[in-house]
This record gives C-alpha cells, structure tokens and sequence, in this order.
C-alpha cells in the first residue's frame, strides 16, 4: 500500500502559529494588573525579562509624566577632568573622576572642589545613577537622621554631561579629610575601607589630625561603637546591602575616646563586599556580636512602633522622586513597582533578620574588668573612694584606677613617682592642698621624668583641684589614648585654683580634651613644649601666668584648638614660642591680660576668632599673626578694642586670607556669647 504524500504547511499556518503566542503575550501583559506584574514571577523569571516583556507587549494607554529635580550641569573645562559645575545660580570649579561601574549604563562620579572654593560647603561630592532602586537609599538616609549615626544629606538631582540628555543621580557630600575639618571633632581621623588609621601617604592620613600624634593604631572589633555598629547593621539590612557589611563608606577613629565608628554613605562603585583589610575585618567582628544583633532589632521595634510615621514619610519621598525616576514609563507601572519596593523595604526594616543576613551572633570574649591594684588597697576608705592623706608615698608603678572609683588627695599629699611612672583615674579626682599645706607630685629622680598624672572621664567626670604644686613629668600613652600632658584630662569637668606647675618634659604641662576647664589663679612655667594645651574645650582662665623662667628656646603659653574660651587678667612673660595660640575655628575673648616679650603674642589661624580688650601688649617680637594653613577653614579674624601696644618689634603678620578688626568698645554681650554659643 503506498504512502501518502507528505505536504510542508503553508507560510500561513506557520504566521498563524507564531501569532496566538504573541497575541497572548500582548493580552497578557496589556491585561495584568500592574500589581501583579511586579511580584516575584515562577520559575526563575526575573523582574528585568517582565519589564523588557512590559515594553515590548504592554499598549494599554497609560500617563506618563516628567518629574521636577535640581539640574545640574557639568562641562569640560580642559585636561585632567577639570569641569564646571553649574546648579540653579551656583557655580564652581571642580576636578571630575569617575569610580568602577555599579551595573546601570552611566558610572558613579566624584566632584573634588577646591578647598578655598566649596560647593556649597562641600568639598567633595559623589554622583550615583539613579533610578527606583535608588529609593531605597532615600528611604535609609531618612531614617539615618533617627540613629546614632553619621550620614551626610542625599538628594535627587537631573545631571547633564556637556549639554548631553539630564539623566537622574543621586548626590550626597563626601567624608574625606575636608569634611571633618568642617563638621567633626578635633581629633578624629578618617579611615579608609581598605587602610589602617594613619597610614602616610594616603587618603586615610586625615590633614584634621590637630591633636597630638596618634601612634600606630590598629582597628579592632572592641573599638566600634556599640550603637552607630547597630545602626548601620540596621540599615545593611533593610537596603539589602552587602558592601555596607565591609566597612565601604569607611569610618571615623576618635583619638579621645578610641571609639571607631562606621559612616553611611550610598551605594557608590561596584557594591562588592570588601572581603579583607583592617577596617573590613574587625567591623565583620563587630557586626556579628551578640550585642549589636540586640542592638539592631531594639532599633528596628522602636522604628516599628511609629510605623504609621515611617510609611507616610517614605509616601512623601515617593511622591517627589517617582516622577523623576520613572524616566517618562507608564506612571501606574512604576507606581505598582514602587508600592512593592517600599512595602519590602519597611518589611526589612521593622522586621530585620541579623542572623541571616549578617551571619550568627556570638557572644563576645569580654576583657576581665580592671580589678584595684593591691598597693592601693589600704587607701580605700569608702566602697568608690581611694583617699590619701598627708604624708609621703613613692609611686614605682603604674596604677590603673577602676572605672567610677574616686582618688582624694589630702593636703600635705606627697606623691614621688620613678621614672615612665603613670596614674590613670577612671573616675572623680580631688586635691585639696593649700597654701601652707599644698599637694605634692614630684618625680624620684631629677634626671628622669615620670609619665603623667590622667584622668579618663565620661564627659561630666568632676575633677577638682586647689593648691598643687607639680613638676617632672611628661606623658602617658594607656589603652590606645594618649595623654598628652604632664596632668591630663579627657572628657572631665575641671577647675584648677591656686596651683603651681612647672617644668613639665612632654608635649604640655597640662593637657584638657574635649571637657570644660575652670582655672584661677594658678602658674605654669618652664615647659619644654605647651603650658596649657585645650582641643574642644569650654575654658574660662582668670588670673593666671605662663612664663619661661629658665632662658629655654621653646615653650608657648596657651593652645586652643577648637575651644570657645575667656582668658582674662592673665600674663605671659618670656615665652620664645607663642604665648596664646587659637586654632580651627576657636573663638576667645582675651580681656585685660598681659603679653609682655613673646616671640609671638598671639597666633591664630583657621576660621578662628579672638575678641581683645584692654590688653597691653609690650616687647614681643611679633604681636600678632593671622594665617589660613587649611583653606577650607579659611582666615582668622582678629577684633581690637581699647589695647597698649609698646616696644613690639612686628605689630601685624596678616596673610590675605584673614584680617583684623577695629571697634571702640567690646559688646558686654560677647562674652556670654563666647561660652553659651553652641
């Protein structure tokens, strides 16, 4: 029997066949609600084919909108990434350079403005490309500003390359050395996520190290803030954010404190997790402790109690970013996209999963508490009191004294310390001398120093001191901080009366860090370096001298970095240095005081101001200087009263960045102003 004829289809059927699935899909995609287009689809079909599908098969009429954002443009300006920056009427100069690719089709973009020109205020600015994953960063840096956390501003702009198409970026301000200069401490370092603090060379050695040297710190996992770790943890876990878990957006090392505390920053580069290097490894130490897992699902409960808040303030940010994000899409689409972007990210963000995320949590190896010292125990009259009474006592070792234990030194104390010796007080200290009976701290050998008398405060420490008679000493280094200063304070309450300290080895007689000083009536002379050195202080000194008694070649009187203080119907004879320094941004009233043959009366430098009344000021070599060192500071500004001046060798060294000031009488407001102004 023979077979039929096999026949090939007909080109219609074969058009036919290829049009029922195409009609379906555009059916399918013209018909589906926008809600449920943007849901997770089954085997293994990701959002990026459905919405390249939605393109292509989706004609249901649909608005579509153009949103509103601050443009800015930026034109080549010659080589070596030289641009011009142009924003709604603000313009400036800037250096262009371009980090690796982030996934989208532009690069993420840094602009480097002059240090004597900011930006704004800016130093420095990144550029991300932006689009609706971008929300999730606008979400985050808005509860940044409810954590203990620092986060620089994020906002959405339009950017336009050389008269090219504006296309959405996210901007934020830069943490680098500039900016710490301009908004934090004194003594904070920048630390890179891939460098150790300090390093020479990089951009980790931070210009704002004001303060003293810091020696070779190494980061480590106890060193981080317990409470900005379990903010940023919070965050990485909200934003999905793996790259924040390495430590990306660096962190800032406290040389007062020794706290290391990680920043925030948006998604900039790759977004690969930096899986080695100092700052990465202890912070992935840091962020697994039990402790900060604890940390951030308190933070999230306490987020999660004004959630009504949280989704109302997320609503405001969409309403004016979609319109720029969506980039001219179907406005329902994007709209059923950002309701589940912003329904997962408040799903993350109330109801955070550490555990698996960031990895288990372990309980840490705690360090054994610091116990007393056995020569100190027969001194211990009260549970949190060690009191010395009169007498003599010889020091031959370092003493560590407990965290809230108080140390009183009776009058006619008599402490002798051996040489390097140091006493750190982690709580309350009190001498009380007087002037027939004063307290002593000598050192046992006039060959060789001791180290320091310091104490360790929690920022409202009390240390009170009256009728001290010391000399000998120099410095301490303890646990990461160093103490700069023959007697030092950090984070403590001072007042000092009536005492006498001379000839002091080290880098200052006395030394106060970030705490309040209250001194009268007290003399420091013959030291090899500072009589008096403040950094981040609220100071008022009356009556009190500073002088070189001995015919040394250095030696300055007061330094004041960072300080809002009064110095007032004090002297300062024979200093070869400088006898009152102020710097970065302090702001002081000499009133009344006495600078007589200085090498320097007064320098200040670096946005700082000094108010000067009734001053006489005879026989310096130069009376006053003026600088700018870090332009981003800019000049110091000097106001003259009713002052003497006699004898000076050089009256005014005023570079074109700052300048002097004349009034006829001094505002009896100023001086409130100097210590009450925050």
């Amino acid at each position: 029997m023979r077979k039929g004829k096999r026949t090939r289809p007909p080109v219609q059927s074969w058009l036919f066949a290829l049009a029922i699935p195409a009609v379906a899909l555009f059916m399918l995609f013209s018909l589906m609600p926008y809600a449920t287009m943007v849901k997770a689809w089954p085997w293994g079909i990701g959002q990026q084919e459905v919405m390249a599908y939605q393109e292509l098969f989706d004609r249901r009429p649909g608005q579509h909108v153009q949103g509103q954002a601050e443009k800015f443009n930026i034109n080549s300006a010659g080589s070596g990434g030289a641009v011009v920056v142009a924003a709604e009427g603000d313009t400036a100069r800037a250096t262009l350079s371009a980090l690796s690719g982030n996934g989208l089709a532009e690069q993420t973009l840094v602009l480097a403005f002059p240090p004597e020109h900011l930006f704004r205020g800016m130093a420095s600015m990144v550029l991300a490309p932006a689009d609706l994953h971008s929300l999730d960063a606008l979400y985050a840096r808005a509860v940044a500003d409810s954590l203990p956390l620092i986060a620089p501003g994020i906002r959405l702009v339009q950017m336009a390359r050389d008269g090219g198409k504006p296309l959405p970026y996210l901007a934020q301000e830069r943490i680098t050395a500039d900016y710490l200069l301009l908004h934090m401490p004194a003594a904070t370092d920048l630390i890179a996520e891939d460098g150790p603090v300090g390093r020479p060379g990089t951009a980790t050695k931070a210009v704002a190290a004001t303060i003293g040297g810091m020696g070779k710190q190494q980061v480590h996992s106890s060193r981080f803030d317990p409470a900005a770790t379990a903010a940023l943890g919070l965050l990485a876990c909200a934003e999905s954010r793996r790259d924040l878990l390495g430590g990306a957006s660096g962190a800032l090392f406290d040389r007062i404190t020794t706290r290391v505390e990680p920043l925030y920053g948006i998604q900039a580069g790759s977004g690969s997790v930096i899986e080695d290097g100092p700052l990465a490894n202890a912070f992935e130490q840091a962020l697994v402790l039990k402790a900060t897992e604890d940390g951030i699902l308190r933070l999230a409960g306490r987020l999660r109690e004004d959630s009504a808040f949280w989704a109302g303030r997320f609503a405001a940010i969409d309403s004016a970013a979609v319109p720029v994000l969506a980039r001219g899409r179907n406005i329902g689409l994007v709209q059923a996209e950002v309701d589940h972007r912003r329904t997962a990210f408040m799903q993350r963000l109330f109801h955070p999963q550490p555990g698996s995320f960031i990895g288990t949590a372990v309980e840490p190896q705690l360090p054994a508490a610091v116990g007393l010292d056995p020569w100190l125990t027969p001194f211990r009259t009260q549970k949190d009191t060690l009191r010395f009474v009169r007498g003599k006592y010889n020091i031959d070792h370092d003493l560590v004294i407990p965290k809230g234990m108080a140390v009183v030194l009776e009058k006619g104390t008599r402490w002798f310390m051996a040489p390097g010796v140091s006493v750190v007080v982690q709580g309350e200290l009190h001498m009380r001398g007087t002037d027939l009976n004063p307290v002593f701290i000598r050192p046992q050998s006039d060959t060789a120093a001791y180290g320091a008398v310091a104490v360790n405060g929690t920022g409202a420490t009390r240390v009170r001191i009256r009728g001290l008679r010391m000399s000998g000493g120099s410095g301490h280094a303890w646990n990461g901080i160093q103490f700069g200063g023959m007697l030092s304070f950090h984070l403590a309450d001072v007042g000092m009366e009536r005492c006498d300290i001379n000839g002091s080895s080290g880098e200052a007689s006395v030394s106060v860090r970030r705490g309040k000083l209250t001194m009268g009536d007290c003399r420091i002379t013959d030291a090899a370096n500072t009589a008096l050195d403040l950094a981040e202080c609220r100071a008022q000194v009356d009556g009190s001298s500073f002088a070189v008694t001995t015919g040394a070649r250095s030696g300055q009187g007061i330094r004041a970095v960072g300080c809002r203080m009064i110095v007032r119907g004090c002297s300062f004879a024979d200093l070869p240095g400088t006898a009152f320094g102020a710097d970065r941004r302090s702001t002081v009233l000499c009133a009344g005081d006495q600078f007589t043959g200085n090498g320097v009366a007064v320098d200040m430098a670096d946005g700082s101001l000094v108010h000067m009344d009734g001053c006489d000021l005879s026989g310096n070599a130069k009376v006053f200087v003026l600088r700018r060192k870090q332009p981003v500071l800019g000049g110091a500004v000097l106001k003259l009263y009713a002052n003497t001046f006699a004898g000076n060798t050089v009256e005014r060294d005023v570079d074109p960045f700052s300048k002097v000031e004349s009034g006829a009488t001094l505002d009896p407001r100023v001086a409130k102003e100097v210590l009450d102004k925050h």
